[in-house]
This record gives structure tokens, sequence and C-alpha cells, in this order.
């Protein structure tokens, strides 16, 4: 054999043995990322579909009278807006009305969330509650047990604050103000105005005041505490604080109506909000989660009870307390900022959860929801038994 054939050989058996080599390392390459691959794909159907199944639907049975009762009362009054009903604990209707973006002619749905104002404070309620069920703070302690730069001219204990007879002078936004601690430094400089003290006087600074004890106490900003302890424990999918990036497309814009037409409200000061007013949410959330209330999931029943129920007795001398009221014939949550308004009733038997993106004089939300609750649901008889405890 000649040398040029044994080259040859030598050559062409050298890359058989590398390409073999480059082929076996491939496919184990190949087969490594494929499973990668396939649980990469997997996870985001996954997810695809978890997003999907968070989509609310329209619940409206045409063959319901309550049902059909409440859609015509609401398309002839041209209300603007979503409204959730819960009857026994389960969703009966939840529909949305009008217009969510005017300058897109994007139209409201179930899954619209309205800025709910003062309604958070129900929920900055919620959370103290727990605080104080866990031992961790005590109403009757002076703010400047938990804040201690918090110093004001008298002493001002969290129940205060709670009620509204802080006598602080009442709160002001301002865009020199970025955040809740500015605000609640402005409210300390500021202090307590003469005449006010110990006499109730509705004050959004009070609950920005909490919201920071909160944080204070927790170590924590109010907002993570917030989505860790209601939305992720209860599930709920539909509620978000105004700079959420993954909620914008649902959020509702706020108009006013001016000269017949309706004006954009622009939401600039909701960064200094935090546990007063800076908080989106959809009806149908809200009535979710009063349902867990009712049912004792927030609280044991033997808290539960004196705190959704009693009025005027010691424990809970007036129909206010923890950002909500007690009344004879309902339970009421209410809040309006920048041109929404939210507003829940809710006894026994029905939930009602109704938003609206336009403050309009001729629809009030307050008219809205007394309609469907006492003409349409019957609702509005002994419920609570003022100065009874429970």
């Amino acid at each position: 054999m000649n040398i040029g054939k044994k080259l040859y050989i030598i050559v062409t058996t050298a890359i058989l043995i590398l390409l073999v080599i480059i082929g076996v390392y491939a496919f184990k390459q190949y087969m490594s990322v494929m499973p990668k691959t396939n649980l990469i794909n997997k996870q985001q159907q996954i997810s695809h579909n978890k997003k999907e199944e968070k989509r609310l639907k329209t619940v409206f049975d045409a063959q319901d009278t309550q049902d059909q009762e409440i859609d015509d009362y609401l398309q002839q009054a041209k209300f603007n807006g979503s409204v959730a009903v819960f009857h026994n604990g389960k969703i009966k209707f939840n529909k949305g009305y009008g217009i969510k973006n005017f300058q897109n002619n994007e139209h409201n749905s179930a899954n619209t969330m309205y800025l709910i104002g003062s309604s958070q404070k129900f929920f900055t309620g919620i959370m103290l509650k727990k605080l104080v069920d866990e031992g961790k703070i005590n109403m009757s302690n002076p703010v400047s047990n938990y804040i201690p730069w918090f110093t004001t001219t008298k002493p001002i204990p969290l129940t205060d604050l709670m009620l509204h007879k802080s006598g602080l002078f009442k709160y002001k936004g301002s865009t020199s103000f970025h955040n809740l601690d500015d605000a609640v430094h402005a409210i300390q400089q500021r202090g307590i105005q003469e005449g006010f003290y110990k006499r109730h006087r509705y004050n959004d600074g009070n609950y920005l005041v909490l919201a920071k004890v909160i944080e204070s106490v927790l170590n924590k900003p109010y907002a993570k505490v917030f989505n860790e302890t209601i939305v992720h424990k209860y599930k709920l999918h539909h509620t978000a604080f105004y700079d959420d990036p993954n909620a914008q497309n649902d959020m509702a814009i706020g108009y006013k109506k001016v000269n017949n037409q309706p004006q954009l409200m622009d939401p600039v000061l909701l960064n200094q909000y935090y546990g007063a007013g800076n908080l989106y949410m959809a009806p149908y959330d809200m009535g979710k989660f009063i349902v867990d209330l009712q049912r004792n999931r927030v609280f044991p029943e033997n808290e539960t009870q004196p705190y959704i129920k009693e009025s005027k007795t010691k424990r809970y001398p007036n129909a206010y307390r923890y950002g909500f009221y007690s009344y004879k014939d309902k339970n009421r949550i209410n809040g309006g900022f920048y041109g929404h308004v939210f507003t829940c009733y809710f006894n026994d038997k029905y939930i009602v959860v109704v938003g609206t993106n336009y403050e309009n004089p001729s629809v009030k939300n307050e008219a809205v929801i007394k309609h469907i609750y006492n003409n349409i649901l019957k609702q509005g008889g002994d419920y609570n038994q003022v100065g009874h405890t429970y």
C-alpha cells in the first residue's frame, strides 16, 4: 500500500470519528434542552390558562325577575360603571355598563376596576384589627408609641384616628408630597387644630397615619402588607394599587360630568394616599372578600359578629368603625375620588357593590345602590339590633 493511500485512509477515519463525536455531543445537547423547552412551554401555557381563568364573566340571567329588573333599571338610568350582587354568598349578578375610557371608547365590564377612594379605609381597618388580635398594637395607645417622631401637643390614641376624632388638621394632598412618608410628616407638622380635639371630623389624614403605623409595626411597606394579608390570602385577582403595571388595562379612567360632557379627572396625588384612597378594585372582589369576612375566614366568629353588627355598645359606640358603617338595616362601605365612586351595602342575605367612573349628579351612586338594595331586592328591614351585644 503506497503512502498516499495510507494517508487517505487515516484522514477519512479521523473525519468519521470526529463526525461521530460531534453527532453524539449534539444529540446529548438536544436531549438536555428539549425537556427544558417543553417545561417552559408547559409553564407558559399554564400561566396563560390561569390568566384566562381569572377573567370574570358577565353574570346575568334574563329569566330571573330580579336580574332583569336590575338590568332594566341600570340601562334606563344610563348608569356608567359595574354592579355585582351576591346572594347567600354566591354571585348572582355581575355586569358592566357604559364607558371605561371615553377617549378610546372602551366599555366597562365585570373585569373593570374602579378607584375605590375611602372604601380603602375598610381594608386599612381590617389590617389594624388583625394587628390588635395578634397583640401587636393596642388601639388605646398613642400613635407616638408606634411612630416615635409623630409628636403632638396632646396625645392621640389609635382609636381616635380610627374614629376620626384626632383633631388633626384636615389633610390636603400636594404635588410636593411624593409618598406616604411625606404626607404623614406634613400631617404631624401641622398638628392638632384648636377646637377639634376629641370631636368627630372625617379626615383622610387619620387613615394615612394609621397606614404608617402598620408600616412601622411590621417594618414593611403598606402595599406589601396589603398584598400579602389581603390580596394573596383571599385571592383577589381584580384588586391592585394605582401603579401596578399588570392591572392598568382593567383600570377605568375617572370622569366628572361638566356642561353635560365627561371631563377627565387626572389622579395626580395617589402616590401619597396609601391606606385611604389609592386602590383599584372590581366590584366582584369587594363582594368576594365580604363573603369571607361574614363566614369567619378573616376573624374568628366571636370577633366577626360584633365587628360587623354592633353599634351603640361599649365596644363599638358608633355606627362607624374601622373604615365602614354598621346600621340597623345594613353595613355600608363608601368612597369617592377623582370621578370614581365605589359603594357597598350588605346584610346576611345580600351583598351589593356598585362602582362608577363617571361622577354624575343625575345618576348618583348612592341613589343607584339604594334602589337596587331597597326597591328591587326588598332589603332594608331589621338586620342589626342597635345597642345589642353580639
